[in-house]
């Protein structure tokens, strides 16, 4: 670096009238660790008579010296060496700050605290967890299963950085935005009637046993445009998650409608699934507060399930293409 590195915007001025500036204190450092101005001037890459220029404008503004000459070598002053005791307390606090800050940049801040519906707990969670702490290994995760009614009074209590559902809880100190969609599938106990049929429409539940929701839940104001706005028969059962729903289709209460995220691969060779006409779709929330920023294992975990949604869309789609 040349002279002007050290720019004179801080002129001697009257004695002791101004404080140092952080670059003054840099070069003063410098010189106390190296012992010359020629060694300063090379930790700091910069000129030798810029660190000169800097230390007689810092000696003028204190009103005393800091060093005396001696050959070729500065000895510091009983001043200087009271001031540089602070400076270094300054620059263990600064190297605390980096410390932190590479911490975070590997580790996140702290533990993460996930809240879901039981449904996205299944598998979309684990996926985004597994593939989030690929990146993080020494990351924390708590991970609850929560209702929909309890989704928001997770947030307000701080007890949830981030979360996932199939609709966005509604307060003024929470954001929630669309993370995707998961197609409905319909689940069908093995030897039901409905188990013979390639697709299931909404005419095929006017007088089976079925399981249903409450027109209120998530998944039953997802449903509602399948059945034209309610079904022609009520459920035999009615439920409030899509996991009890197929809990309760494989012991054979009959079929029921569930987003596919819900379906694990053990409950998959258990039971008949069918795709349902015309298809509908549930919507994925993710939600936090809006009172302070997503810590950054928040947003690298909402990523993490960006990335899944992605890659199973792009499975389901190249399956429905090959078949």
């Amino acid at each position: 670096m040349a002279d002007d590195d050290f720019p004179d915007d801080t002129g001697p001025g009257p004695q002791g009238s101004r404080p140092l500036n952080l670059r003054q204190i840099e070069v003063f450092r410098a010189i106390m660790m190296a012992g010359s101005i020629s060694g300063a001037g090379r930790a700091l890459h910069v000129s030798q008579p810029a660190v000169s220029r800097v230390l007689a404008l810092t000696e003028s503004r204190l009103g005393y010296a800091l060093f005396e000459r001696a050959r070729s070598r500065l000895v510091p002053t009983p001043e200087a060496r009271r001031l540089y005791g602070e400076v270094e307390q300054v620059y263990g606090g600064i190297q605390r700050v980096n410390d932190l800050a590479a911490a975070l940049a590997h580790d996140g801040a702290g533990m993460l605290r996930v809240v879901s519906s039981a449904s996205f707990g299944q598998r979309l969670v684990p996926q985004a967890i597994l593939r989030m702490r690929k990146r993080n290994e020494r990351s924390r995760v708590d991970y609850r299963s929560v209702t929909f009614d309890e989704l928001a009074g997770y947030f307000l209590t701080g007890r949830a950085d981030v979360g996932l559902s199939m609709s966005p809880p509604e307060h003024p100190n929470l954001s929630s935005t669309l993370l995707g969609e998961v197609p409905v599938v319909c689940v069908v106990p093995r030897g039901h009637a409905l188990a013979e049929h390639a697709v299931i429409h909404a005419a095929d539940f006017s007088s089976a046993q079925w399981i249903g929701y409450p027109p209120v839940t998530p998944l039953g104001r997802a449903l509602a445009p399948f059945f034209g706005g309610a079904p022609a028969c009520p459920a035999a059962v009615e439920v409030h998650s899509p996991v009890t729903a197929c809990a309760f289709a494989l012991q054979g209460l009959g079929p029921a409608l569930v987003d596919r995220w819900c379906v694990t691969p053990e409950l998959e060779g258990q039971v008949e699934l069918r795709p349902v006409e015309p298809a509908v779709s549930a919507p994925i929330w993710a939600t936090h507060t809006n009172l302070a920023p997503l810590p950054l294992l928040g947003r690298r975990f909402l990523a993490a399930a960006q990335q899944v949604l992605a890659e199973a869309a792009a499975q389901s789609s190249s399956g429905s293409s090959s078949s």
